[in-house]
């Protein structure tokens, strides 16, 4: 109303809100955006520290309605764009191409990766991923883990999900150990060891720890081996079910694999 004797009888802002009887506030008052319902997606879908696009495209998964200008405007006004991120790593230099298989179980990376709990004791974090899709099919954490112990993960592995025609690893002690030589052979399984000094040709596995060293080692102090492995347990499940790949077309490693069996 005051705006229109402003515009009408060619009056100061003042003068109408006095004719009026309010406060000059009132005529600069606009209605406040509830965006407490995109807030709470937002902080649901970054709890292991996913950037915006990846976030957006939760979001989208879950149905929700907003477009990605809204989500971002929400997600500025939260600061997340402002969390720390780490540098950007130069391509890969990788003497023989890294071929992604076209099907499950043909070949498989495996890696280690190591932390520390609040005492200061090591322990260390088996991963194997299926190099077709990216799933991640197993993972053991303790405090040693010698040549025994990862045959006896890879075998349970196996029983649960079936036998790999290669394993992709490192030249780590486990893995060039004649036990373990031994046990890929009487499994006829095929050893691809990268070069010495090359992470990158081992590459998956290697982009895989990076993305559950950020969203989980480095992002909690732990206590005890339990509760590396309570809060790694929710950590894979939401990798496999819930996080989506730009690499699988936006799809979850466990939806890209179900469409690739559908045909």
């Amino acid at each position: 109303m005051a705006d229109d004797i402003v515009k009408e009888y060619n009056v100061s802002i003042s003068r109408a809100c006095k004719l009026m009887g309010i406060h000059r506030s009132y005529f600069y008052y606009t209605e406040q955006k509830d965006d407490s319902e995109v807030e709470a997606a937002i902080r649901a879908a970054a709890e292991f520290g996913d950037g915006f696009w990846k976030i957006f495209q939760r979001l989208r998964r879950e149905g929700k309605p907003w477009n990605h200008k809204k989500v971002y405007r929400v997600y500025k006004q939260m600061h997340y764009e402002k969390r720390s991120r780490l540098k950007k790593r130069l391509p890969a230099r990788v003497k023989s191409p890294l071929v992604i298989p076209s099907e499950p179980n043909t070949t498989w990376s495996i890696d280690f990766v190591s932390d520390r709990l609040q005492s200061g004791r090591t322990f260390r974090v088996l991963n194997i991923i299926d190099d077709s899709d990216r799933v991640a099919v197993g993972q053991e954490i303790s405090m040693s883990m010698p040549a025994e112990r990862v045959i006896k993960l890879l075998e349970k592995v196996i029983w649960l999900n079936g036998k790999p025609k290669n394993i992709r690893c490192d030249n780590g002690p486990e893995f060039i150990s004649k036990v373990f030589q031994e046990w890929c052979k009487g499994n006829d399984i095929n050893i691809i060891y990268i070069q010495p000094g090359h992470p990158t040709q081992n590459s998956i596995i290697e982009r895989f720890n990076g993305s559950y060293r950020r969203a989980v080692l480095d992002a909690y102090i732990f206590r005890t081996l339990q509760d590396v492995r309570n809060l790694t347990e929710a950590w894979m499940t939401d990798y496999n079910e819930c996080r989506p790949h730009e690499s699988l077309d936006n799809m979850t490693p466990m939806e890209y694999r179900a469409k690739k069996q559908a045909g």
